[in-house]
């Protein structure tokens, strides 16, 4: 897939600048019929920073993904089932789960179970996912 094959070869926090411009975009597309998203912001914030040389943890991403006050973007996610938003929800988060894996495995905390499932074949999802968005 072309998004894997761009990626991959570019270091990890190469990896997660070229995913913060793509998640740059999609914050725009969720915004445009949910403008009141903070985690889509948070997203966005917490891989450009960790792209920028910035020191966050797995789990500050972990707790963007499934906050413990129900407002992570998975959660965002399973609210936007059927609306015009859901595509972009769902893209954001597949991003923001491949930079928590990369993350993980250069800080070396323990993986939870959904992070730990994450790869390389992840980008190929994202590139689905980007094509249904156009």
């Amino acid at each position: 897939m072309k998004l894997r094959a761009e990626l991959t070869v570019l270091p990890p926090r190469g990896q997660a600048r070229r995913l913060a411009a793509i998640a740059a975009v999609l914050v725009a597309q969720i915004e445009r019929t949910e403008p009141d998203a903070p985690e889509t912001k948070a997203a966005l914030a917490a891989i450009r920073t960790w792209g920028d040389g910035g020191r966050l943890t797995g789990r500050y991403f972990f707790d963007l993904l499934y906050s413990d006050d129900e407002h992570g973007t998975l959660r965002r996610l399973s609210e936007a089932v059927g609306k015009p938003s859901e595509d972009g929800w769902n893209a954001l988060t597949t991003a923001a789960m491949y930079v928590a894996w990369l993350v993980y495995q250069e800080t070396g905390e323990p993986m939870p179970s959904d992070v730990n499932e994450v790869g390389e074949d992840s980008l190929d999802l994202l590139d689905e996912q980007l094509a249904k968005l156009g």
